[in-house]
């Protein structure tokens, strides 16, 4: 019986931890891309540095805000 129920909890820790490393390759490919896009729009139109910058937070901030409740 207790057998049954370690193998149960292994399981279940596994799967959480399958879970959560998707999450994150995610949201490190997600981020990525809009790092790329960012960078590729400013250097293309020639926009000041600091508002790449704002640019930048605002859409990781905006992507946390959206996806932090999920679970």
């Amino acid at each position: 019986m207790s057998n049954d129920a370690s193998r149960s909890n292994r399981s279940g820790t596994v799967r959480r931890a399958m879970r959560m490393g998707a999450r994150l390759l995610v949201d490190l490919f997600v981020v990525t891309l809009w790092v790329v896009f960012l960078t590729l729009l400013f250097l293309t139109a020639g926009w000041p540095r600091w508002a790449f910058y704002v640019a930048l937070l605002f859409g990781v901030g905006g992507y946390v805000l959206i996806t932090a409740g999920w679970r």
